[in-house]
């Protein structure tokens, strides 16, 4: 059991705080604390988790430690891992606090002997109450410290005394101005730093370590040292294609104070770092715009996109405006859209070559003016909800342009229309102008659509249009009402005239005119009865064959219509002996029946 619970200090973490409850208790060991916790609470507990725990773990060791939850808390950094969205399982590998290793101002230390939170911050360089660059080695034997270190102020290789360390002295104010922002973020939970898009602390750091990220793979080292100050930019700060989580003092120095200057002075910086990189490391900027952009668009770091393409829009490509959006972020900015449409005749882009990249760019403010014209359309799956009918119909209609200003542009093999609410919503008033009642025969839309075959749903549209189709309008498409007769005469007339065109009559036209299977069609043909068909393997029927075959005979289906009677009606008149075939099953010909037109 602990005998005293001494209070933390401002800035602490919850480590240096746990073994200065050791030194309190003079234990000779330090480490002997973690052997107690887990006698008295039975929690096992390593040294470089510590100021990561959270939940009941926490919770159980503040109550042994004599501190409350939110006193904890505070002393961990576990907000500061929620915040910038880092998986604390992996923390040995995050960018923004360090694992086992810290740095430390001396003259803190002679200050007060323990470990502050901004000395395990990543991107610490400073002490900006002391105007001094922070240690991160001892300076006999350049070990590099940690916690324990601090708390006993000794190297704990060589036992030299850290607070008596040689102080870095004379550095450039935006070391301090960099600082400054580094110690809010931790101290006041903010943002103190005033900027056009990074407006939150979480942002900050994300566009910190994208930018030096990406400034480590394409900038030369003599130019990341800072050699008036006696800063070389030495060693790698990468681990494959992450930042490391240990990066000297140095290394981050150079580094982090220059990613700062181009945030501050942004975008002009920016550019320069871009135009510097292409000179310098085209082959780590070929792969900055294929890997490192794309991955940012619909991100907090979409700015840094935008102002890429910018670039290569205004600075590469010569063109006039000040804002530019690439293909693929089309998508993310209009969600009705995707980048193909940049590729259709309905919006103007240019493809720009940087470093055998093509990059295609489009002006958004005609973009935007585009888009907004379209904002409030349908895509044709949305059609196909409000009316009620298939996807091959839908297309039939949308294909043939009956519907104003609706247009497509293709992704791949894939049609994505656009079609705009005020042309359907005038096709609808025109729908109900030209509606009628007392259909004799009713069939709905969608019935015929699947009777003469949906390709041919626009000829239904055309006709209800024209008024040469008698319908009666419902509250969707599909529902409506033709007359069964009317549509058989109308849609025929039209396969006459495209098969007069074509010489070639479908089997799934034939079908529809003579009602019967394609079977039936193909018994007829050997039997000769639509004359010498010479190819065997043409998709259809030559016109003139099935035109002289349909003046000779009259099945069925059209001897109903054209008596007026059902066809149930018209196949008891022949069974009463009222009609006379000339095949079907009574002949042992076929099962269908065929009557003579003239005899009719």
């Amino acid at each position: 059991m602990l005998l005293f619970f001494p209070k933390p200090y401002p800035q602490e973490t919850l480590l240096s705080f746990i073994y200065r409850v050791a030194i309190e208790h003079e234990m000779g060991n330090l480490d002997w604390i973690f052997e107690l916790i887990l006698r008295e609470i039975s929690i096992y507990l390593k040294p470089e988790e510590v100021n990561r725990l959270k939940g009941d773990k926490l919770k159980f060791v503040a109550k042994f430690l004599g501190l409350t939850l939110e006193e904890a808390e505070d002393l961990t950094v576990c907000k500061y891992f929620e915040r910038y969205h880092i998986d604390v399982r992996n923390e040995s590998k995050n960018t923004v606090f360090l694992y086992k290793k810290t740095r430390f101002c001396p003259l803190c230390l002679k200050d007060g002997v323990y470990q502050r939170k901004s000395w395990i911050s990543c991107h610490s360089i400073m002490c900006t109450e002391h105007s001094v660059m922070l240690n991160d080695r001892c300076y006999i034997c350049k070990n590099i410290p940690n916690a324990k270190s601090i708390i006993l102020d000794k190297c704990l290789n060589c036992n030299n005394i850290l607070s008596n360390s040689p102080l870095k002295l004379n550095f450039p104010n935006k070391f301090i101005e960099y600082q400054q922002v580094i110690d809010h973020l931790l101290e006041k939970d903010s943002l103190s730093f005033s900027h056009p898009w990074i407006n939150n602390h979480g942002t900050f750091i994300e566009t910190l370590d994208f930018l030096a990220l990406w400034a480590a793979k394409l900038i030369p080292r003599v130019d990341l040292s800072i050699f008036k100050y006696n800063l070389n930019y030495e060693g790698t700060v990468l681990e494959r294609n992450h930042l490391k989580n240990f990066r000297t003092v140095e290394q981050t120095a150079c580094l982090f104070t220059y990613v700062f200057n181009i945030i501050t002075n942004w975008p002009n910086e920016f550019e320069i770092f871009i135009r510097n990189s292409e000179i310098s490391s085209a082959r780590s900027l070929q792969s900055f715009i294929k890997y490192g952009i794309p991955r940012i668009i619909n991100t907090p770091l979409w700015e840094v996109s935008k102002a890429f393409t910018n670039y290569v829009a205004i600075k590469k490509g010569n063109l006039a405006g000040n804002q530019y959006v690439r293909s693929d972020e089309v998508r993310f900015l209009y969600p009705k859209f995707n980048g193909g449409i940049v590729n259709s005749p309905q919006v103007k882009s240019q493809k720009i070559n940087v470093l055998n990249s093509s990059i295609i760019v489009i002006d958004k403010v005609e973009l935007d003016i585009f888009m907004d014209k379209f904002e409030k359309s349908y895509n044709k799956e949305e059609l196909r909800a409000i009316w009620g009918t298939s996807a091959k119909a839908t297309f039939a209609i949308l294909n043939a342009g009956l519907i104003d200003r609706a247009f497509y542009f293709k992704s791949g093999s894939v049609y994505n229309w656009v079609i705009p609410k005020n042309s359907i919503n005038t096709l609808k008033k025109k729908l109900k102008q030209a509606s009628t009642t007392n259909i004799s025969n009713p069939i709905t839309f969608n019935h015929v659509a699947e009777w003469i075959g949906p390709d041919k749903a626009n000829f239904l549209i055309k006709k209800m249009l024209n008024g040469s189709l008698k319908f009666e309008y419902k509250y969707k498409l599909s529902d409506s009402l033709l007359d069964k007769k009317d549509t058989y005469y109308q849609i025929k007339e039209e396969i006459f005239r495209l098969s007069k065109k074509s010489k070639v009559i479908s089997y799934r036209d034939a079908t529809f005119i003579l009602g019967v299977k394609q079977s039936d069609v193909q018994y007829w043909i050997s039997k000769g009865r639509l004359g010498r068909i010479n190819n065997h393997t043409i998709n259809g029927i030559p016109f003139k064959n099935f035109l002289e075959f349909h003046e000779r005979f009259i099945t069925t289906l059209e001897l109903a219509f054209k008596l007026n009677l059902t066809v149930k009606q018209a196949t008891k008149k022949y069974t009463l002996g009222k009609l006379i075939s000339v095949s079907g099953p009574k002949f042992n010909d076929g099962k269908r029946l065929l009557f003579i037109r003239s005899h009719i």
